[in-house]
């Protein structure tokens, strides 16, 4: 064996080690400083602003909650008689004035029914913003993933880096030592330029995926550093009756239900304005020529004869009807999502095990069967390379794979598991 051979092929057998190596093999224990995903989902649903934005619609209809129970103001009303005009009734010395406070009845039970009604408007503001905050943290979950993603298609682009920069050192001593030609340094440089076009790419999604991932909270992308976890499909899907089971929960279809609420405690509202309010009032009367004053006193009551509120009451029940026909469509969108995305779990599940249980193996043995024959003298560097290059293939296929089942999975608990356990168990396997 050659001294080359003697000298690089411990460093080779390194490579191959790690290039061959399940993705679960090469996850590390977390550090103190590294991120991870539960941390990352309390960031965002603490800071994210579109949430901190939201919370104020929750104070906004408690306020509004303050202002229904509200009772009508009194009215005070002063009447001026018989005064700047003609004849007798010039100057002021035949004025009449009245002083008089009147106060609206409210009858039906309009106030309780408002209060009931801005109730109804806090409860949906409450369960839109945990709609939003659902949304939100998928996001986030599926930012997280990306970039641990990301962080593992770096890690593997470089070995094959410092591997290409130690190869095309070696032949090029070769060839200054007579014993290589010209153009297997030339195989090598290309080599290298490849995989450092590679890692460049590999280290530029990683800090678009930082970018994405940090934007979850508001942060910035210097916030995040490096990723606990790695990317491992188990070797069983979850159970797809159970985490449907779930969906009946979604905060979406919960904000319909509270929508209906709102919309009937709406339509009792209208029906209580069709009863007419009394005002009632009364106050004293100052007649002309002297300082003899009376009471006064009257009631007022609208006569319903054309407007008995009949067309806001229809308005109501429509929309109720629609609010209530709308819990069939967000079950259908719901489930749609859901089908969605357990098809493309399956699918990746499927992808990811075929690749790692068929094409990885068969891929290595090739490597294996390279090795030895570059290592007899039988065959040169560059199909070493090559076979090389094949295995950095697969394992980055295998890499894309599992990416595809942990976003997928991401979907699916966003739909049934707002504390995302699934994910949480998948990026934390040792």
């Amino acid at each position: 064996m050659s001294s080359f051979l003697r000298f690089r092929w411990p460093r080779l057998l390194r490579a191959a080690a790690f290039l061959s190596a399940p993705a679960c093999a090469l996850a590390q224990e977390p550090g103190p400083s590294e991120l991870s995903l539960a941390e990352v989902l309390r960031r965002a649903a603490e800071r994210n602003p579109a949430l901190l934005a939201r919370a104020y619609d929750e104070r906004a209809a408690e306020a509004r909650i303050e202002q229904a129970g509200l009772r009508p103001n009194p009215t005070l009303e002063v009447t001026l008689e018989n005064f700047a005009g003609t004849g007798e009734v010039q100057g002021v010395g035949r004025l009449e004035a009245t002083v008089q406070a009147s106060q609206t009845i409210e009858r039906g039970g309009k106030r309780d029914k408002r209060v009931a009604l801005a109730g109804r408007e806090r409860d949906a503001a409450a369960k839109a913003f945990a709609a939003r905050r659902t949304d939100i943290l998928a996001a986030a979950a599926t930012a997280y993933v990306q970039t641990l993603a990301a962080q593992q298609r770096l890690a593997l682009a470089e070995e094959p880096l410092r591997l290409a920069r130690e190869t095309l050192t070696a032949v090029e001593g070769r060839v200054q030592a007579g014993a290589a030609w010209s153009a297997e340094a030339a195989r090598a440089r290309a080599a290298l330029a490849t995989a450092e076009a590679e890692f460049a790419r590999a280290e530029a999604a990683l800090n678009a995926a930082r970018a994405v991932l940090a934007a979850s909270w508001g942060g910035t992308p210097e916030e995040v550093t490096s990723l606990a976890g790695v990317l491992c499909v188990p070797d069983a899907l979850p159970t797809r009756e159970a985490a449907m089971a779930r969906l009946a929960a979604h905060p979406r279809l919960e904000l319909q239900q509270t929508v209906i609420e709102g919309y009937r405690a709406a339509l009792e509202l209208e029906q209580a304005q069709a009863a007419q309010d009394i005002s009632v009032g009364g106050g004293v009367r100052f007649l002309r020529e002297g300082s003899d004053a009376a009471l006064v006193a009257g009631v007022s009551i609208p006569i319903p004869v054309r407007n008995r509120n009949q067309g806001n009451i229809r308005a109501a029940r429509e929309s109720l009807a629609g609010a209530e026909q709308g819990v069939r469509a967000v079950e259908v969108e719901l489930s749609a999502e859901f089908t969605a995305a357990w098809h493309d779990l399956s699918a990746a599940h499927k992808a990811a095990q075929a690749l790692s249980r068929q094409a990885l193996p068969a891929t290595e043995e090739a490597y294996r069967a390279v090795r030895g024959a570059y290592e007899q003298g039988l065959l040169p560097l560059i199909d070493v390379l090559d076979a090389q290059r094949a295995l950095v293939a697969v394992r980055r296929e295998i890499l894309d794979t599992e990416t595809d089942y942990a976003v997928a999975l991401a979907r699916l608990d966003a739909l049934t598991d707002p504390t995302y356990g699934a994910v949480s168990t998948l990026v934390s396997q040792p």
